[in-house]
């Protein structure tokens, strides 16, 4: 189950100022003109547009403001590649499991599925977390890590949409990741959001949600969240061994 955010939730608000001593044709005119205002002015034009997203699927969201300044965890590669290692590493220090190491095949598929805006998965060989809308890289990536205080350490339950990003993050037996940005811009499906061919191509109305702002995806090798087991550890067996308490 995703929870996507909707662009229209919204305030509305209007305001009338009246003039203190109007004379009675003056009041009358006064009146018609802000009827005339009201009927002219299309309801979409007075709104306020607040978004807020709470998700627990297996692709995190959260909002953030299109004005914002492009922070560099998302505009240098470096940046970015270093602020993913960092975070992911502590997370998975914390939860006996080893450091990952880059894999730029890895983050070379992430970038290709990200080019396309699409908010699902790809469905491909790797494990795959997905986020978009967060300030900056590490945003994203604590959003994921967060995910361990829904999780039940002493009876796992396995893979679940509310703490699947954090069961893939700290797996013990996956060793490489690979992840890549995109600002996908603000544009509804059936929207172009800038002069850019590719972006316009991006936003065409295929059916299929759209990120909103910098989408993060990251590929994992081998791949987290494996169910099964056997008789000793029973069927959550591999997430007893590799999900473990900090």
């Amino acid at each position: 189950m995703r929870t996507l955010p909707s662009r229209n939730p919204s305030i509305l608000a209007t305001s009338k100022h009246t003039p203190s001593s109007p004379e009675p044709t003056q009041t009358w005119l006064a009146s018609l003109i802000l009827i005339l205002l009201f009927i002219a002015i299309p309801a979409n034009s007075l709104e306020t547009v607040v978004t807020v997203t709470v998700t627990a699927t297996a692709t995190a969201t959260a909002t953030a403001t299109p004005t914002a300044p492009n922070p560099p965890s998302y505009t240098s590669p470096q940046v970015f590649k270093d602020a993913m290692l960092s975070v992911s590493n502590t997370y998975r220090a914390a939860h006996n499991a080893s450091n990952l190491v880059w894999n730029d095949t890895l983050s070379s598929y992430a970038q290709d599925w990200a080019q396309a805006c699409k908010w699902k998965h790809s469905h491909g060989p790797y494990g795959e977390n997905l986020a978009y809308g967060y300030a900056n890289a590490s945003a994203a990536v604590e959003a994921w890590g967060d995910e361990c205080l829904k999780y039940n350490f002493e009876e796992p339950t396995g893979f679940t949409e509310a703490t699947g990003h954090f069961t893939q993050l700290v797996w013990r037996a996956t060793k490489e990741v690979g992840c890549a940005a995109v600002d996908c811009g603000y544009a509804s499906n059936d929207e172009k959001d800038d002069d850019d061919d590719d972006r316009e191509k991006r936003s065409s109305d295929d059916g299929v949600p759209r990120a909103q702002g910098w989408y993060v995806v990251c590929e994992y090798t081998p791949a987290g969240n494996v169910v099964g087991g056997d008789k000793a550890l029973g069927d959550k067996g591999f997430f007893k061994l590799n999900v473990q308490a900090s």
